[in-house]
């Protein structure tokens, strides 16, 4: 963390420097009933009004509430962010399945992104229908999609990772059977996943050794209302599927092989593997038993499983960049911390700056930007919350940039 002498410069040089700029980095749109300020009653509706081509970032605030629809966001338009305030307050829920005609793969997926630089943060995606047959709640196609605060809600064939790099941080995925599946290139990071009956937690889908997709699970916790045994990590969709669970803890509803087989001989070619698993306790797991295709790595071949390695590719893809950070304190006075605290330090940021340490990571409202604001706009409660009041923000923050700026130039 900077010091304050160095947060006040940051303030003051993101101001000189976005001056002659434009003041916003985003659109935002309101999702939501009329009477409460929505501009648009539906998600799909709010979608289908931005622009193609991705010029700017589109932010499409969520208000709470159950939204019954499904949603598809094309790939002609990209860098859309899909904002809920909690996602246990705000779904988005269908009920369809493979068999219903048109049986095509992406019908019956309550949600579909096939648009590049998507994030979701804060929300539920859901397939109502129940067990015995495919029923996604997600069919993720594009690449950089980023899922911050996420739940997941199935039975089989929940999420679909089918194309791209996909980063889901603090994410809760439920199912039974295959429920993480595709060809993706996923990484989930400090994120659940939970078991509601025996069956597979992933089939992952690589069809060829050149091939760079696979899903990491780093810092997963594995739990349910699965049977003792009943459940396994993964089972092979392809021939090269590749799957690794790294630091994660799981409960005894996980089968003492760990994995098992597709039809034919996919196991022999796919590449199954942990580190570190433990119990729900923190105890080492008793691994002896995995099957004897499968790999349980030193700490140096972990780190083939980092998050920049397995996300960065060619251009040095950062999700992090992307992901909220976690919030301090109640600065809508509503008794909640939740996104909408967020969302009144990002905007009245973004009046002036356009983000605090704009200078530093332009166009994004990461973690440096969200230091700033808690350290100066911040008064400390009973508790150890944080609050500030809405009237009095954004001339706190002239006041606070103005003499930034004056210190600056002595």
């Amino acid at each position: 963390m900077s010091s304050p002498c160095h947060l006040v410069a940051a303030v003051a040089l993101s101001v000189l420097a976005g001056a002659a700029g434009p003041c916003c980095a985003e659109v935002h749109f309101l999702i939501g009933p009329a009477d409460q300020g929505g501009q648009y009653q539906t998600i799909q509706a709010a979608v289908d009004a931005v622009p193609t081509g991705g010029a700017e970032r589109y932010v499409l605030d969520v208000l709470p509430g159950t939204y019954t629809a499904r949603v598809k966001v094309p790939s002609n338009k990209p860098k859309i962010t899909l904002r809920g305030q909690d996602p246990l307050t705000t779904k988005i829920t269908f009920n369809e399945t493979a068999i219903t005609p048109p049986n095509e793969s992406t019908v019956h997926a309550t949600t579909v992104i096939q648009g590049a630089d998507f994030v979701a943060e804060n929300l539920t995606f859901e397939n109502s229908h129940g067990p015995g047959v495919q029923a996604l709640a997600l069919y993720a196609k594009a690449d950089r999609l980023v899922f911050n605060n996420c739940r997941f809600l199935g039975w089989q064939d929940t999420l679909r990772s089918e194309y791209g790099r996909h980063y889901f941080y603090n994410s809760y995925v439920e199912g039974s059977v295959d429920f993480i599946y595709g060809r993706g290139t996923a990484y989930f990071e400090d994120s659940t996943l939970f078991a509601k009956a025996g069956g597979y937690l992933t089939a992952q889908a690589r069809e060829s050794a050149g091939d760079s997709d696979g899903y990491v699970f780093k810092n997963t916790t594995i739990t349910g209302t699965a049977s003792a045994g009943s459940v396994y990590l993964g089972r092979p969709w392809q021939p090269y599927s590749r799957t690794a669970f790294i630091d994660s803890k799981m409960g005894p509803l996980i089968n003492a092989a760990g994995w098992q087989t597709w039809s034919g001989s996919n196991h022999l070619t796919s590449y199954y593997a942990e580190y570190n698993s433990r119990d729900l306790s923190g105890n080492p797991i008793d691994t002896s038993q995995r099957v004897n295709w499968s790999h349980q790595l030193t700490a140096a071949e972990a780190e083939a499983f980092s998050k920049e390695n397995w996300l960065g590719g060619a251009d040095d893809w950062d999700p992090i960049a992307f992901a909220i950070p976690a919030l301090p304190g109640d600065y809508n006075n509503d008794g909640a911390v939740d996104a909408a605290d967020y969302v009144v330090w990002r905007d009245a940021a973004e009046m002036h700056a356009p983000l605090v340490n704009e200078a530093a990571s332009p166009g994004v409202a990461d973690a440096e930007d969200y230091a700033v604001w808690t350290y100066y706009y911040g008064r400390s409660l009973s508790g150890g919350a944080t609050s500030l009041p809405e009237p009095a923000a954004v001339a706190q923050l002239v006041g606070v940039v103005a003499a930034a700026a004056l210190a600056f130039r002595r």
